[in-house]
């Protein structure tokens, strides 16, 4: 995985199977059991998304706000950096992968035609992308362009008649935002998982602070990818996308789906639901994180 060493993934992979052998995982909280508690929804018509796990909101009135008032999250800064980066990487990996089709090349001619290209500024002219954060995208598709034409570089020097399918195969990410259907655990059935890695590994693309809800966003994702596909998702990672001092940095945190977590996330999910029937408000928390999506309709005489 280019955003990391791979000897380091191999490593927390490793960490991640003698936590496996050690504690299991139930097999009565697999996707695949969608029609038995307590992976079984307690209600098949709310389709959740599995970003309203990772919510802020104490008292989930996000929740109620979206699905109960049907209003719609007004996009933050927060919000639009996350969106921003996603679509750097997805359309900067699309593309280096139709220059491998169409023509035999080596790393620097990647390099040349896609630093030559405005792919960071067309994102940021659509989404009305500050000063600010318009160089950090720009810094990041470089980062991302000149990290594959490396890989490309190295599988050739490897295998020098590799074919374009060998190549991207073994120089990119197998699956960038895959299509998971999370219907049958009460999620959306248009999910899509940052990234599908070897080992059977998901791993979701955060840009905000670290915190426990995107570990147990995680599970819902492994937990989904497991009902469409009936095939065990043991193993995750949650890689943290900072800028520090002029330089793009990635850090990587590894997830065991673990009994707990999936049990988290199952507890949550029927909470949601649970209101979303009910049609209470469980009205505001104590105090309003100020990049919550609500904020402004929570604190209108703030706003």
């Amino acid at each position: 995985m280019f955003f990391v060493d791979t000897l380091e993934v191999e490593k927390r992979i490793r960490i991640m199977r003698k936590e496996l052998e050690k504690f299991g995982i139930s097999e009565e909280l697999r996707g695949y059991n969608w029609d038995s508690p307590p992976v079984e929804p307690i209600e098949y018509g709310v389709k959740l998304s599995v970003s309203d796990f990772c919510g802020i909101c104490k008292t989930l009135r996000d929740i109620y706000l979206k699905y109960v008032e049907g209003l719609k999250p007004k996009p933050n800064v927060y919000m639009l950096s996350g969106l921003a980066y996603h679509e750097v990487i997805k359309e900067a990996l699309y593309q280096i992968k139709r220059i491998i089709y169409q023509k035999p090349v080596n790393g620097s001619e990647i390099i040349e035609e896609m630093l030559s290209s405005d792919i960071p500024d067309t994102i940021c002219d659509r989404l009305n992308i500050n000063n600010s954060m318009r160089e950090n995208c720009k810094k990041l598709f470089k980062y991302i362009v000149i990290q594959c034409a490396s890989q490309v570089d190295r599988i050739l020097a490897k295998y020098p008649y590799a074919d374009a399918d060998c190549i991207v195969g073994k120089a990119l990410p197998p699956i960038v935002e895959r299509k998971v259907d999370g219907s049958l655990i009460g999620l959306s059935d248009n999910l899509s998982v940052d990234f599908f890695i070897p080992y059977n590994a998901i791993a979701d693309l955060k840009s905000g602070e670290v915190r426990d809800q995107n570990a147990i966003a995680l599970a819902g994702y492994a937990l989904a990818l497991e009902s469409d596909e009936m095939t065990d998702v043991n193993f995750g990672f949650v890689i943290y996308l900072r800028f520090k001092n002029g330089f793009v940095n990635f850090k990587l945190k590894h997830v065991l789906m673990s009994d707990e977590l999936r049990r988290r996330f199952l507890e949550l999910r029927d909470e949601m639901i649970e209101l979303i029937n009910s049609g209470r408000d469980p009205g505001r928390p104590d105090s309003c994180p100020k990049n919550c999506c609500f904020y402004g309709v929570c604190n209108e005489a703030d706003s």
